[in-house]
């Protein structure tokens, strides 16, 4: 009788390697329904995005994405300036220094039957942008007598201010699985159209001469910029002995949005 229970409980041991490799199941898709992003693409401008995604079906997410800037000089000056057609406007660009953040809130709809987070994508967002910017504004002085200039000189206001712009717009693109955690996901386009408005000042004191000349200035650029496209920039002044004071607006603002984003699934 022991002799059959040994036997038989042989057996059953060495049965149980062959039992549990058949009973292993196929590595499971990851369970997680959050995903963190980091944008590369934006790096070009020298600027830090960072992306969440939650799902909420398994068709539909939402998140946001957040992008900030340091102070530089503006991102491909080069192709910007070739883009205005004027002499002024484009020196003003040459010296222009700005910094921005931007916080960017969309939902998601999947239209892939892959799985959450896979494929062809269409993203709803809205969009608000905080940009703050400097330049040194040059103006020429010209003094005159009896309807003779006795002499000219160019003079310098530094200016600064901010603009705060609200955009909508509909993003496309793709979201590609790399491995169990890591995704690619690449925003091909995302054109977005608002409104902006903000405010400016500069500090310097000016004698009657100097601020009519600014005056004049100001009065340039105030056109120069209404001639932009999609409605051009609206823009008042105000002159006075101790600088400027510029008010932006409410303006049509226009924006694309892009992305290669590396994502980790959690």
């Amino acid at each position: 009788m022991n002799k059959n229970l040994l036997i038989l409980a042989t057996l059953v041991l060495a049965m149980l390697p062959f039992t549990s490799w058949s009973q292993t199941e196929p590595t499971a898709e990851p369970s997680g329904n959050n995903m963190v992003k980091f944008n590369v693409l934006p790096l070009l401008g020298g600027k830090f995005a960072f992306e969440y995604e939650r799902s909420i079906t398994d068709r539909i997410s939402a998140g946001a994405a957040i992008s900030f800037r340091p102070e530089k000089k503006l991102p491909f000056q080069s192709t910007v300036q070739d883009f205005v057609d004027d002499e002024d406007l484009n020196k003003l660009i040459s010296d222009f220094k700005s910094s921005n953040f931007s916080i960017t809130p969309e939902v998601r709809f999947y239209l892939s039957k892959r799985g959450l987070f896979r494929g062809f994508y269409m993203a709803p967002y809205v969009k608000y942008a905080n940009y703050k910017a400097s330049v040194p504004f040059d103006f020429d002085v010209a003094v005159e007598e009896s309807g003779t200039e006795i002499f000219s000189r160019t003079e310098t206001i530094p200016l600064e201010g901010t603009i705060n712009s609200f955009t909508g717009g509909f993003s496309l693109g793709f979201n590609f699985k790399l491995s169990r955690q890591l995704h690619l996901d690449w925003r091909l386009i995302g054109p977005g159209y608002g409104s902006a408005n903000g405010k400016a000042s500069g500090t310097m004191v000016l004698n009657p001469d100097e601020q009519q000349a600014l005056r004049e200035s100001m009065e340039d650029l105030k056109t120069d910029l209404g001639d932009l496209p999609l409605g051009g920039i609206k823009m008042e002044y105000d002159i006075h002995e101790n600088g400027t004071d510029i008010h932006i607006k409410r303006s049509p603002w226009a924006g694309i949005r892009t992305g290669l984003s590396i994502g980790y699934r959690f």
